[in-house]
């Protein structure tokens, strides 16, 4: 598995969550311009976080994305919205 997981990666293991957005980018250090190894932030819009709360989310897309934890996401930052919580 590469190291570097891509948007398409993430996406298909993300695809259980039926995303209406998904978003997944490199996080920057303040000061560095470039990205930092190993660190992302997650962007995710999906009907199945209605009504869960902000833990469970996470533990939901944590499950979906264990492969990568270690392999290439050391540390990674979630926004999770239900559509309701969002402009959509």
């Amino acid at each position: 598995m590469s190291h570097t997981p891509s948007l398409e990666r993430i996406s298909n293991a993300l695809e259980p969550l039926f995303p209406i957005e998904l978003r997944f980018s490199n996080q920057f250090i303040p000061g560095n311009p470039q990205p930092a190894s190993g660190l992302y932030h997650l962007f995710v819009i999906s009907r199945r976080f209605e009504g869960l709360p902000k833990i469970e989310r996470h533990r939901l897309v944590f499950e979906y994305l264990k492969p990568f934890i270690g392999h290439g996401i050391h540390n990674i930052t979630m926004t999770l919205l239900a559509p309701s919580e969002s402009r959509h």
